[in-house]
């Protein structure tokens, strides 16, 4: 994002809790700040925040963590007194913040999803559990908080454990992995898209999937129609990427969670014709842009030391190495243009996440028991 809207001549305060944020040694950076852990300290960053925009003159911040997100949007009442602060708003962004949510308007609209169970007594899960393997995710994370467990201890075991750790947790059928795949938009006031990619995972850090490494833009109608229905249901305004895994015991792709912000891979996105930041500035300074609903397909993006950290997990070394020395047409991070951030990941390489970040209260919409297609998704009482 720094790249992007600094090639434009903007001029970009860029904020983070890490001395060794990657987009403090970008050239396009002008001004870094180091801010008090939103994670750790909410009410201390919120003031850090207040602080700055109500003493500099900045056209908008564009939180990028889901956790700066859940903050800004939850305050924006009080932050957009001083400054344009991104869509949508705490309670259409809370449905996809929330899993349980996401899976409701998913039910209400006939789409597939893996089978979901939802309680705070985890026995009364096991009993109501038919087969294994079963995925623990954490109800409000996004990108970290997943186990994969193979009988009724394991699930018992990690259960307690991720609820400890991230709050409010699901369990869901574990989908065999048949290629994985993300819908990239922007949309309107309107809740109408005026951006979109695709991008399908070829490489990922971890056995199952989950964050990727490689990564190709590609054309799947089918999975823009479906992002496309459930954000309209929503009442989307904003950024959003909806994530698709195909079942490989039917080919079907089931819908796995919508992240409610900018993703890892939005360089690709960018490369593919579609430069969302800038978009998302318009939107959200003027409250319209330019529609841009073409993107290139078959463009390729790698994340270098993602492959790294695939190398070390995966058993197939070799299979590794020869694949991470074939040239990708474009990398995420590396460039001769503006070196300085592949100079400080190389010094310090980035390290997987596990702090805690804002918890919610009981959400508004009631889970009930609810069937379609097969799919069950049960509040145990």
């Amino acid at each position: 994002m720094v790249r992007s809207l600094g090639k434009k001549k903007f001029n970009i305060t860029a904020v983070s809790e890490k001395k060794t944020a990657l987009c403090f040694y970008s050239k396009y950076c002008d001004k870094k700040l180091i801010s008090p852990n939103p994670r750790i300290d909410s009410d201390q960053f919120l003031k850090f925040i207040i602080k700055i925009v109500k003493n500099d003159s900045y056209d908008s911040i564009f939180p990028i963590h889901t956790y700066t997100m859940f903050l800004l949007t939850k305050y924006r009442d009080i932050i957009s007194d001083y400054v344009n602060v991104p869509p949508p708003n705490f309670n259409i962004f809370i449905n996809a913040y929330d899993k349980k949510n996401t899976l409701s308007f998913a039910m209400e609209n006939n789409i597939k999803a893996p089978l979901t169970y939802y309680s705070e007594n985890i026995k009364e899960i096991i009993e109501n559990i038919e087969k294994y393997p079963v995925v623990v995710k954490a109800t409000r994370r996004h990108g970290v908080g997943i186990v994969i467990c193979n009988n009724s201890s394991d699930l018992k075991k990690h259960y307690m454990k991720m609820v400890s750790k991230y709050g409010p947790c699901i369990v869901q059928d574990y989908i065999p992995n048949g290629g994985e795949f993300g819908v990239y938009a922007i949309f309107n006031r309107n809740s109408e898209p005026i951006g979109l990619t695709v991008q399908k995972r070829l490489n990922c850090v971890n056995t199952y999937g989950g964050v990727s490494t490689l990564r190709e833009t590609v054309e799947k109608n089918d999975l823009v129609n479906i992002a496309i229905k459930l954000l309209k249901k929503m009442k989307w305004f904003g950024v959003a990427m909806v994530e698709f895994r195909v079942d490989k015991r039917d080919g079907l792709p089931k819908l796995m969670e919508i992240n409610p912000r900018f993703w890892g891979s939005l360089h690709l996105s960018i490369l593919s014709g579609v430069d969302f930041p800038y978009m998302l500035y318009e939107l959200t300074t003027k409250g319209e842009t330019t529609p841009m609903l073409n993107f290139k397909k078959g463009v390729q993006s790698r994340w270098l030391f993602g492959e790294l950290t695939r190398f070390r997990r995966f058993s197939n070394k070799l299979d590794i190495v020869k694949d991470i020395f074939t040239p990708a047409q474009n990398y995420d991070i590396l460039s001769l243009k503006d070196p300085g951030p592949i100079i400080i990941s190389t010094l310090f390489p980035p390290k997987d996440s596990c702090d805690e970040e804002p918890r919610l209260e009981n959400s508004d919409i009631p889970m009930r028991k609810l069937s379609f297609d097969n799919n069950i998704i049960c509040q145990i009482d």
